[in-house]
């Protein structure tokens, strides 16, 4: 039975910042991540929703849609701007594990495969080292508090109600964040990416010049050692530059969110 001090109007603003924050929780980083149960997602997006209740409008009944096909509309238009967020949110990781899937493929790691916690799909060594790696620096840069902020302003920027279907401006938008993925992939990899192939252009010209040597004897662990060795001594570098792109990935959030408003 519904208190007489809590109206209808209330029940439908509650009901639709839940919707739009559990679309967004759904598929950020960490807190979407398949390993965590949907009752912990939908848990977690209920407290966020009641803490943001008090600061979003009520707006006057006549500005609500009290039937049934007009507020179910609402609830398709906040499930995609929680979606859009969440899916922008996610780029910067995919971009991580594709790296890591372009570094295995020249060290020979392209054939094991492991399961990522975070997405319960497989990925190849490396790419799951890197994960983890990036993971841990993306927190330290607070990046985790900057998904949480993103979900509270997003309620200032697109008001409840004032959401709208994300339109040509948007889908050309994300389609540029889509294409960037290969281009963060190529930059984080490249280091390790570039000092093996070096290794494989040597030693197929060993190879002419050399028939007696097995190359394939010699190549496969002489590649992993310089690709793992490559790659801690680039981690540092690596780590500075994902910093920056957490920085570009917060100020193309913010963008997202100016151009859905």
């Amino acid at each position: 039975m519904i208190p007489a001090n809590i109206t209808s109007e209330q029940i439908q603003v509650f009901l639709l910042i839940f919707v739009r924050v559990l679309a967004m929780i759904s598929l950020l980083p960490f807190l979407g991540s398949q390993s965590v149960p949907v009752q912990l997602k939908a848990g977690f997006s209920f407290m966020i929703a009641i803490v943001l209740f008090p600061n979003v409008s009520v707006y006057p009944v006549g500005e609500l849609a009290l039937n049934i096909p007009g507020f179910v509309f609402m609830v398709v238009k906040e499930i995609f701007v929680g979606i859009t967020i969440g899916f922008a949110a996610s780029m910067l990781f995919s971009a991580v594990q594709f790296a890591g899937r372009l570094i295995d493929t020249q060290m020979g790691f392209a054939l094991v495969q492991i399961v990522d916690p975070l997405s319960n799909t497989e990925a190849t060594v490396t790419g799951q080292f890197q994960i983890l790696i990036y993971s841990i620096i993306f927190m330290l840069v607070n990046g985790h508090y900057f998904l949480l902020l993103a979900i509270q302003k997003s309620f200032e920027l697109i008001p409840l109600f004032g959401a709208r279907i994300p339109g040509s401006d948007v889908a050309v938008y994300l389609s540029s964040m889509v294409a960037n993925i290969f281009v963060l992939a190529v930059r984080l990899a490249a280091p390790v990416f570039s000092v093996l192939i070096l290794t494989s252009l040597s030693l197929g010209i060993v190879a002419r010049t050399v028939p007696q040597i097995n190359v394939f004897f010699v190549g496969l662990p002489l590649k992993i050692g310089l690709g793992v060795i490559t790659l801690a001594i680039a981690l540092p570098g690596l780590a500075i530059l994902f910093r920056s792109m957490v920085e570009n990935l917060i100020t193309d959030i913010w963008r997202l969110l100016y151009l859905l408003a």
